[in-house]
């Protein structure tokens, strides 16, 4: 890979400054001990105090349910995109980050208001938008949430259109990708936009399989596949064919999804897991870049991670959940 082609040399010192300061800041991410430990650690008590010395720690001190582990990694997930500020990273790429948190905001508004229970308990103030800007009718929102938020709501009303809350997350996702192709775009890194197509792979390589697995016919997948990726309807319609595990051998074959694990693929219980580790597979091609936005780009991604992982294994020892069961739902290291 190489780095973006538009960089010139006031922002080669920029981005020099920036990967300097990830390379050290990489030597802290945690490594496969840490979370034997964590994973090992009978109590959760015993988990928050091995992770007291961590840059975790003074956001887990006193956290005792799983809504304080919630709040504290939501604090802490905040601080590392902040280096996304830190590093003067183009307004796009820092955009491609929070956005997200957007559209999953938007979600919990939709879904509330089909269900009818409050949505406070269910946003998260990671966003491009104060979390408190969903709490009134979705489409009073700003663009092009309000706009997004209409559709769906007509969409639900009219006979044969989006239905429900799967009709929610499939008109927001797709809203929410194209979203973050157009980011990855206007910031000019090949890395993000590579990203961005990769996200909307790894997605409806998911979805395909489990239509797969449903026993679905092929006329139903341009419902519920999203566009921007790599993979054209025609590349569907030719994979879509044979049992789950040939489907997943075929996904596996493409290049767009090299290092997939095909022998689980299949396996629902590991799906997301299986998927999502393709995504950090790409991640580590950023090591080859030695002056540019995408090292940032792939340090702050693998610390969302971090988080993601650190999550799984507190709120999983206060549910009381085997360590093969956590195991099993942690995804590939950014090492």
């Amino acid at each position: 890979m190489r780095a973006s082609a538009l960089i010139s040399p006031r922002q080669t010192i920029r981005y020099g400054f920036a990967v300097g300061k990830v390379r050290v800041l990489e030597t802290r991410a945690f490594g496969r001990a840490t979370y034997e430990r964590l994973l090992d650690a009978p109590t959760f008590a015993e988990q928050k105090r091995i992770l007291s010395e961590s840059p975790y720690g003074r956001y887990i001190e006193g956290t005792e349910t799983p809504e304080d582990v919630e709040r504290g990694l939501g604090e802490a997930l905040d601080a590392f995109y902040g280096f996304l500020d830190e590093s003067e990273l183009p307004k796009p790429v820092v955009r491609f980050f929070r956005v997200r948190y957007d559209f999953a905001n938007l979600k919990a508004a939709l879904k509330a208001r089909v269900v009818g229970v409050p949505v406070t308990s269910m946003l998260v103030g990671l966003g491009t938008l104060p979390a408190e800007e969903f709490l009134g009718h979705p489409t009073d929102l700003p663009e092009p949430f309000g706009s997004l938020a209409a559709g769906v709501e007509f969409s639900e009303r009219d006979e044969g259109g989006v239905e429900g809350l799967a009709g929610i997350d499939m008109t927001v996702d797709r809203a929410m990708f194209a979203e973050l192709k157009k980011c990855a775009r206007t910031s000019r890194s090949e890395f993000l936009e590579g990203l961005a197509r990769l996200y909307v792979d790894v997605a409806n390589a998911k979805t395909l399989v489990r239509m797969r697995l449903k026993g679905a016919s092929v006329t139903e997948l341009p419902d519920v596949l999203v566009d921007g990726g790599s993979l054209t309807a025609k590349d569907v319609a030719e994979l879509y064919y044979g049992s789950a595990a040939d489907l997943a051998a075929r996904l596996g074959s493409l290049t767009q999804l090299r290092g997939i694990n095909v022998a689980e693929m299949a396996d629902p219980s590991r799906l997301d897991v299986v998927a999502d580790n393709v995504v950090v597979a790409y991640l580590r091609t950023a090591r080859a870049v030695p002056v540019g936005p995408e090292p940032v780009i792939a340090y702050v991604l693998a610390r969302e991670a971090e988080v993601m992982a650190v999550r799984v294994l507190l709120i999983g020892k206060l549910s009381g959940l085997d360590a093969g069961v956590l195991r099993a739902r942690l995804r590939d290291l950014y090492e």
